[in-house]
């Protein structure tokens, strides 16, 4: 069981959970005690969030700290979650619980990164067109050709680009830009 005093439940929230990689990004931290959340049943536990948060508190989830959001998140719906969540906190000095103010599909992207890094371990070997030649040779051509970026205001190029008036134009000795 674990020690009253150390246990800490670190509570997520203001920020915005991301589909790839999933991740928490750019919340803010508040640090209960342990002893604060054991008290509770789960129809305290949502207010006492919202108490927090100064924010409705619809979707609530929680990790094992130090494990990987998509092996370890857990949704806090009802009793028996949050029964559950108790019991991991007893096995654990600390906690994640994160506040999804969007109400996100977080378990389908967990389900879509898997699929990915699945894929990812493949490789395709009949694939041909990935494959570069080793004999392909590219030629450069070097530009003799050097071109000044100094231009008059009657250049062609440059009276396409901007049209100028003629009211517009300021006549200098040089009329150049």
């Amino acid at each position: 069981m674990a020690e009253d005093a150390d246990t800490i439940v670190d509570v997520h929230y203001y920020g915005v959970f991301t589909p790839t990689p999933f991740m928490y990004f750019n919340g803010v931290k508040a640090s209960v005690p342990y002893t604060v959340v054991n008290k509770m049943n789960f129809p305290d536990f949502i207010p006492f969030l919202e108490k927090i948060t100064n924010e409705r508190c619809r979707d609530v989830y929680y990790c094992p700290h130090e494990v990987r959001l998509s092996e370890g998140l857990h949704d806090i719906q009802n009793d028996y979650d949050f029964n559950e969540f108790l019991e991991d906190i007893n096995e654990k000095k600390r906690l994640d619980v994160y506040v999804d103010h969007y109400h996100e599909p977080l378990f389908d992207w967990i389900q879509e990164e898997e699929a990915d890094l699945e894929d990812e371990d493949l490789v395709f070997i009949d694939d041909v067109d990935s494959i570069l030649e080793d004999g392909l040779k590219v030629e450069h051509v070097k530009d003799d050709e050097v071109i000044s970026l100094k231009r008059n205001f009657n250049d062609h190029f440059l009276n396409k680009l901007c049209p100028i008036q003629n009211d517009d134009l300021v006549q200098d000795d040089h009329n150049t830009i």
